[in-house]
């Protein structure tokens, strides 16, 4: 058992000092983007899609979530908050800040 604890540590080891992240990765697919004080991402879904947020700036913010078949998405953002909506929709057009 010592020998294999050794070998997984290594193995640990090696996939750390290439940079191989497993848990930490986004999807490849994932929309990002910046609009006024947001940074924004989020990755389509199935029939609902999160759109994740923060809002960089010292004062409340709206986000807009713009859809092609829904009505648009308003979420007020509390300043220099992080959070996350879903969307009714999952087909997104875009996100602004309104």
């Amino acid at each position: 058992m010592h020998k294999m604890s050794k070998l997984l540590a290594g193995v640990v080891l090696a996939a750390a000092s290439v940079g191989v992240g497993v848990a930490t990765a986004a999807p490849a697919s994932a929309e990002r983007g910046e609009t006024g004080c947001f940074t924004y991402s989020y990755d389509k879904g199935w029939s609902t899609t999160t759109v994740y947020y923060h809002n960089r700036c010292g004062a409340m913010r709206k986000l807009a979530i713009y859809h092609p078949d829904c009505d648009k998405d308003v979420v007020y953002v509390d300043a220099e908050s992080k959070g996350n909506y879903v969307a009714s929709c999952e087909d997104i057009t875009y996100v602004i800040e309104e």
